[in-house]
């Protein structure tokens, strides 16, 4: 792991988004005593140390997320008003220290997110709350401290001290009208003007708001932010959607390896399938609208960082087959060029289009009409066989298939000793092994792969063995 990944690493650790949201609470603490108290007084300058000391650190964060971003211009365009807060460390632009209050508005995001991994049922029913209530603060706190220092001055102003002012801007916008005094300068009544459109405006949200969860409490989806995108690492993106999808969506999260990875899933929805994800895990699926094969919404859903990719037929929008097959085509080679270490397995309805992928580097093709079949014919010719192949695929009953690697110590050994020490020290049963092969082109550096081995086969390095057992073996 290389220094930018051990950052990136620390950045989005928890207690690195405690230790922001802790420090954000008191930039606003020490910006409001700092305007408060007696201006000529010793604790004035101890507050401006220790407002610049955070400002301080606040721009150090801001050089690592640089550092680290993986995108410049996308990083200027989610930390903006991040950037602006930490100018007052530059004495002439001191006045926009009170671009701090602002910062509140991260502290929601930040305890919305913390809230979402530990505890999704809460995120949900609080984190809109817990928006407003921060945005009518900021709207107080800015109105407040903002009248505060443009008229106390004055010798027959309203607001000498700094309570007043924040009790007026509280009374203002609960009221949509000046109470408790009323400026007397241009800028003070520009101010109120502010405070009052802010009383509209939490008055029109908190209403919306109150009759959206009413009428509709878990519908939507959790819209995601660019900077939530920016944080996923390791992650599954699948491109389009069909009747499959949100059986994958439940394999993937019922699956002991995929319940911990987040899905970006990107399609050109008119509305969310609600009835569709109806037993799907809301809380690490992220519904991203948009066309799959457009290079700069793969970069939003995450696809440097991803590390599978799923390419369905998509059936979002009415197209011909032969349409759906070229834009699956298109999206893998542009996700193969943004992101060649991702595992990307394709679903095509024409074979014929298949080449393509292949020199894409594709790792896995399913040809649908293809598979389902062989699954039919199989079946006639075997009474009964459906019943193995479907335990086999579902996750939920009994055995599965699993692939592991084959450990150090086994190479050199025999296709049969491997097989007798699997099933007598695992309960697994060796049904094939893939082998990786040497070759000049792309698409010959593949796998190979061979289906019930000899027994008398040796095991190299780099294999890695199919097997069917009820948990993924651990070999040593």
């Amino acid at each position: 792991m290389d220094l930018k990944e051990r950052i990136d690493r620390i950045m989005r650790h928890p207690r690195t988004d405690l230790l922001i949201i802790g420090l954000i609470c008191v930039s606003v603490a020490l910006l409001v005593a700092e305007i408060g108290i007696d201006p000529s007084g010793r604790a004035t300058t101890y507050l401006h140390v220790a407002g610049d000391v955070i400002t301080g650190l606040f721009a150090f964060e801001l050089l690592l997320r640089f550092y680290t971003a993986p995108r410049k211009n996308r990083f200027f365009r989610n930390y903006w008003v991040d950037i602006v807060a930490v100018l007052p460390l530059m004495r002439p632009l001191r006045f926009l220290r009170i671009v701090r209050l602002i910062r509140l508005h991260r502290v929601g995001i930040l305890i919305h997110r913390r809230l979402m991994a530990s505890s999704p049922t809460l995120a949900a029913g609080f984190g809109m709350q817990l928006m407003i209530f921060l945005t009518i603060g900021i709207v107080i706190l800015v109105g407040g401290i903002a009248i505060h220092s443009f008229e106390r001055d004055l010798p027959n102003g309203n607001f000498k001290s700094l309570g007043d002012a924040l009790w007026w801007s509280f009374f203002t916008l609960v009221s949509l009208q000046p109470t408790l005094g009323e400026p007397k300068t241009e800028i003070g009544k520009v101010i109120m003007a502010f405070v009052v459109m802010g009383g509209l405006a939490t008055v029109a949200v908190f209403t919306g708001v109150m009759s959206a969860v009413m009428i509709q409490r878990l519908k939507s989806g959790l819209e995601v932010t660019d900077v939530e995108l920016d944080e996923l690492r390791g992650h599954i993106v699948m491109c389009g959607w069909n009747r499959a999808a949100h059986l994958i969506l439940q394999e993937l999260q019922t699956d002991r390896g995929g319940r911990g990875q987040e899905v970006v899933v990107i399609a050109e929805f008119e509305e969310l399938p609600e009835q569709e994800l109806g037993k799907v895990d809301r809380t690490r699926v992220f519904f991203h609208k948009g066309d799959y094969t457009n290079m700069d919404v793969l970069e939003r859903a995450g696809i440097r960082h991803a590390s599978h990719a799923i390419l369905l037929a998509d059936k979002c929008k009415p197209r011909s087959d032969q349409d759906r097959d070229a834009r699956t085509v298109l999206a893998a080679l542009t996700i193969e060029k943004l992101n060649p270490k991702v595992f990307t397995c394709a679903q095509l309805l024409d074979r014929r289009n298949n080449v393509q992928l292949q020199s894409a580097g594709v790792e896995n093709v399913v040809i649908d009409d293809e598979v389902s079949g062989s699954l039919i014919a199989t079946s006639v010719r075997n009474r009964g066989l459906i019943g193995v192949i479907t335990e086999l695929l579902d996750v939920n009953v009994g055995n599965n298939l699993y692939k592991v690697p084959l450990p150090d110590n086994w190479a050199g050994r025999s296709c049969g000793e491997a097989s007798r020490r699997l099933k007598d020290e695992h309960n697994a049963m060796l049904v094939a092994l893939e082998r990786k092969t040497d070759g000049r082109r792309k698409e010959d550096l593949r796998c190979e792969t061979i289906v019930n081995p000899e027994s008398a086969l040796a095991l190299e390095p780099g294999d890695e063995l199919v097997l069917i057992a009820r948990k993924p073996p651990a070999l040593s």
